[in-house]
């Protein structure tokens, strides 16, 4: 008779990023979850709720829309460490940065430190059998903690290789210096914080046992720079198939909607999708852009009257406003793999991205890839599936298809394996 497993892995990401959510789902349901360290994590109403709910109803339903983000059932809560100390610290970030306060950063390493040094400080407490850790939480205090424990230490790469952005960095400051101080959105583009997060990122790379990256772009580049192949698994994302689905009333014609949606930033190719848009708009044909706009636009401002810009929608309302549209574009400039190519591909959208985007889009199958930072191309693309609605509708069906194939079971598995693979081969 086979003995059970009693191995126990501890999570730790202080966001609600679904990877993050999905992989404790995967090792709970695997009966392999020791805790989950997060910052805030939603438990319901509660006493405080239920008289805010009647004091203030609407208002207080549009909080627990936001609130529900941090709240998935079938994540055992009883295994959830939660702080609030990183996100009123983040909040308070968001704040100065709108102002251009250049305390920002300050908080930011602030809020970044103390979960890395409170996360680090529960190691000994739990000695779990390997601690899986999410980018940046981790660099100072709890991977090398986890060296001198001899707790097993997994990463879970949720970004590209930093090496390589520094030389989009570099390309951009001198091809687009309109756009650059928008790179990351609001406030100024502070790159001294920025060079910060690299060497903490690049500190990731090296403490880890094992590493999980999200497309074979990033091992490709990981590799370039000296990382052992064998050190890496690739384990792309998902998307939630039920809820991101076709439009079965969508018609293909000569009417065509693209759709961006993202931050709308320099980093996300958003000057090169506007050009690409100036040279093949015409009639008939719009551009969305779904996402909210950084308090300053900047060199948007010049752009904005000539596309569609919807702002933010909550995330119910995000598989109504993907399935309407035809195509979807995400010419990003670095990523780790961005979630939203696969709820387009759910929703059956032919896509146009570059490599950089980390999505599992196959060039010529459910869309067109094309080199990021290239107006020409991504123009080309865009206008090829925008002129051919017979085509659209082939890749639509091939979208839905490629992403039932990349569900979170999937990824649920994928990580319980890589999670088991680091904890019986220590080599």
């Amino acid at each position: 008779m086979t003995t059970p497993r009693t191995d126990r892995i501890l999570v730790a990401c202080p966001d609600a990023r679904p990877p993050a959510y999905q992989a404790v789902i995967g090792l709970a349901q695997a009966n392999l979850l020791h805790s989950f360290h997060t910052a805030y994590y939603y438990r319901g109403v509660g006493r405080l709720g239920t008289l805010a709910s009647r004091v203030a109803p609407e208002r207080f339903a549009r909080l627990q829309r936001t609130l529900a983000r941090r709240f998935d059932p079938k994540i055992p809560g009883a295994q959830v460490r939660a702080s609030w100390g990183y996100d009123v610290a983040l909040r308070f970030e968001e704040q100065l940065a709108r102002r251009g306060h250049r305390a920002r950063s300050g908080v930011a390493r602030w809020r970044t430190e103390r979960f890395d040094r409170q996360l680090a400080r529960a190691l000994p407490r739990h000695r779990p059998d390997a601690a899986l850790i999410f980018s940046d939480v981790g660099s100072q205090y709890t991977l090398p903690r986890c060296r001198e424990l001899g707790i097993r230490s997994i990463l879970s790469m949720v970004h590209g290789d930093v090496r390589e952005e520094q030389q989009v960095l570099e390309r951009e400051a001198e091809t687009a210096p309109d756009f650059f101080r928008i790179y990351l959105g609001d406030g100024s583009l502070d790159l001294e914080a920025l060079a910060w997060l690299h060497d903490r990122r690049l500190r990731d790379i090296d403490l880890a046992d094992r590493i999980l990256v999200p497309s074979d772009h990033i091992a490709e580049t990981l590799i370039r720079y000296g990382t052992n192949r064998d050190k890496i698994a690739v384990i792309p994302y998902a998307a939630d198939t039920h809820h991101f689905r076709p439009d079965p009333a969508k018609r293909h014609d000569e009417s065509c909607t693209f759709l961006f949606a993202g931050g709308i930033t320099q980093r996300k190719g958003i000057k090169y999708l506007l050009e690409a848009w100036r040279r093949i708009r015409r009639p008939g044909w719009r551009l969305q852009l779904l996402g909210g706009l950084p308090s300053d636009p900047g060199p948007l401002v010049d752009y904005l009257d000539e596309v569609e810009v919807l702002g933010r929608v909550s995330h119910a309302e995000m598989p109504a406003r993907m399935a309407a549209a035809d195509v979807f574009v995400f010419p990003s400039l670095f990523e780790g793999s961005a979630v939203v190519t696969y709820e387009a591909l759910a929703c059956g959208l032919a896509s146009v991205v570059t490599p950089d985007a980390g999505s599992v889009v196959r060039d010529g199958v459910e869309g067109l890839i094309v080199p990021p930072g290239n107006v020409e191309r991504l123009a080309e693309a865009m206008e090829q599936l925008g002129l051919d609605p017979n085509r659209r509708e082939q890749m639509s069906v091939a979208a839905r298809t490629r992403a039932e194939s990349f569900d979170w079971p999937r990824y649920h598995s994928a990580v319980t394996g890589a999670a088991r693979h680091a904890i019986d081969c220590p080599g």
